[in-house]
């Protein structure tokens, strides 16, 4: 049965909230629960990390066309800003590097720029704002209710700074319908980090990295002034927005450069595990929940070309249905161990497919993975014959709506020999592949299926939970048709 979380829990989340930021009334009504529909809901795409961008020399938070936005938004079916700047619904891009501010900028917009420029060197902070000015000027505009932020590598801290920071107010006043991540530095970055590895030094001095934006990037800068995400991250605002993580976690890029160096799983830019919260208090989850966290088999630069990530996006950008499954636990008839080398180490590994996203896009490319060879799922050293509770959650986000079943591919695998997995005890047979099976799980409703192959058995969990219904569309708008 699904479950709503919604109305006592947000509201009463909603007067803490009120009682830190000051926010008035119509702004508490909105936090409070109100979700503006796909239709008037513009998404605000926050770009990247570029070596040359603090010294950018040009017009900062004005409407830029850029190809990767054209396509993700031609793909789900969306208008782009440079195209549609009055549609409520458009995906709009502006850059935050320049040096000049747009017309539509007042006196006190260049005097917050240059206040906050002069506090902090320039750099995320100075990025966030123009970014969040920009989006109330798309909202302006256009009539959007509500933006749903979409941070892109750097973009994803650049947005936290907006979230956790209320730049703008724009989550205290209701504004922030979702916060979308893919690739984030949420937690820094690594290259950007100090000292410990002449690889490290190596690859900064490689990419050239300007100091400003190397710095905020960098995990001291970051514990200093957010937190570090490895340890229980506690804001009120995060608790405001449903949050969805989105991991690229191939690391076949440049040679194996950052595996090399930082002997860490990684997408070949970014760390896995500097993507994501670690941890959430209870009053920043948004309905009780943690994020949303998915993954594709696709490097940094590759994710923007990956079909299944776009798949999950229009799901997040469109859907209410968050659906939870979890490999319950597991029984493994032939562990495929060498003799003498102890209990088995399996990965259980899982590729999802949708196949509404097969209906409405034509995607058939997996809308999450976790695989053996990403290192983006643990391990399990498991005794054989014997049944063993697991409780690993194999996928955890909103699907399209209409969707009624998930297909999900095993793919699982006994570990002989993988450094960033830790195993090493046999390098002449690094793997061996258990039996897989294919698993066709309701969307409609929760529950439990087995899993019978020759060489293992489990027990898997369907858990469904519905976000609160987005609002009524409005009773008159213009005629946004020229832009569909």
């Amino acid at each position: 049965m699904a479950q709503y979380l919604g109305s006592a829990r947000d509201a009463s989340r909603a007067r803490t909230v009120r009682g830190v930021v000051g926010v008035g009334l119509l702004a508490w009504a909105m936090v409070a629960g109100a979700v503006a529909p796909p239709s008037q809901t513009a998404t605000i795409v926050v770009r990247g990390f570029d070596k040359e961008g603090a010294s950018h020399h040009g017009v900062y938070g004005a409407d830029t066309a850029e190809d990767t936005v054209r396509q993700l938004a031609a793909t789900v079916g969306l208008p782009t800003s440079d195209v549609a700047p009055y549609a409520p619904n458009q995906v709009a891009y502006a850059n935050y590097y320049g040096d000049t501010p747009p017309p539509y900028y007042t006196a006190q917009d260049i005097a917050d720029v240059a206040a906050v420029t002069a506090t902090y060197g320039g750099g995320v902070p100075r990025y966030a704002l123009i970014t969040a000015k920009y989006a109330k000027e798309v909202m302006r505009r256009s009539g959007a209710q509500q933006i749903t932020l979409f941070g892109v590598s750097m973009g994803g801290l650049v947005s936290r700074w907006i979230v956790e920071k209320d730049v703008e107010h724009l989550v205290s006043e209701g504004r922030v319908a979702r916060w979308i991540i893919v690739e984030g530095v949420v937690g820094g970055n690594w290259i950007c980090s100090e000292g410990g590895s002449s690889l490290r030094d190596a690859m900064r001095d490689l990419l050239d990295l300007d100091p400003i934006d190397l710095q905020h990037m960098s995990y001291s800068w970051i514990e200093t002034n957010l937190h570090n995400p490895s340890t229980e991250a506690d804001n009120p605002l995060l608790g405001l927005v449903p949050i969805h993580i989105w991991i690229p976690s191939d690391d076949n890029y440049h040679s194996y450069a950052l595996t090399l160096a930082s002997q860490k799983p990684n997408d070949g830019v970014q760390l896995l595990r500097d993507t994501f919260f670690h941890a959430l208090s209870s009053q920043s989850k948004y309905l009780g929940l943690p994020p949303t966290r998915s993954c594709v088999h696709a490097t940094h630069e590759s994710s923007k070309d990956h079909l299944g990530l776009r798949a999950g996006i229009a799901a997040d950008l469109f859907g209410r249905r968050r659906v939870t499954v979890t490999l319950k636990d597991v029984y493994v008839v032939n562990p495929k161990e060498r003799s003498g080398l102890g209990n088995g180490e399996f990965v259980f590994g899982v590729s999802v497919y949708s196949p509404k996203a097969q209906e409405r896009y034509g995607i058939s490319a997996p809308i999450h993975e976790y695989r053996y060879d990403d290192t983006n799922f643990p391990f399990y050293r498991l005794p054989p014959q014997t049944t063993s509770t697991l409780n690993a959650v194999w996928f955890d986000d909103l699907i399209l709506p209409g969707e009624t079943e998930l297909t999900l591919q095993t793919n699982v695998k006994e570990i002989d020999y993988d450094l960033l997995y830790g195993i090493t005890e046999d390098i002449t047979n690094a793997y061996d592949s258990l039996s897989d099976a294919t698993l066709h799980i309701s969307t409609v409703t929760g529950g439990s299926y087995n899993i019978s192959t020759t060489d293992w058995r489990g027990t898997v969990v369907v858990a469904i939970t519905d976000y609160p219904e987005f609002g009524p569309e409005p009773t008159s708008v213009r005629d946004w048709t020229l832009y569909e």
